[in-house]
């Protein structure tokens, strides 16, 4: 189990109305989300980048979009069962 520092992090109302919802969507505590968010979010700022999550979901979804192009195009056959491999990757290695 992991180790936890107190470091009295304050957020404002707002803030914490909008990550006590996702806590409750995802059926976590509050302060998990708060772990999880900055495990996705500090990488991108150590490394010098901004986090503009419009252009992230742009690219993710154009790479989708093409890759399935690609692959239905030229394996038809496969398409449907890489997808459902897909599925099942990340659901094991990504579940919330």
């Amino acid at each position: 189990m992991a180790r936890f520092i107190q470091t009295g992090l304050s957020v404002t109302p707002i803030q914490f109305d909008r990550i006590k919802a996702l806590a409750e969507r995802r059926g976590l505590p509050p302060a998990d989300v708060v772990r999880q968010l900055i495990d996705i979010a500090l990488p991108f700022a150590e490394h010098g980048h901004g986090i503009d999550f419009g252009r992230l979901l742009t690219i993710l979804e154009f790479t989708s979009l093409a890759l399935d192009t690609l692959v239905t195009k030229l394996a038809p056959d496969d398409s449907d069962r890489l997808l459902d491999l897909a599925v099942e990757h990340a659901k094991t290695y990504h579940a919330a």
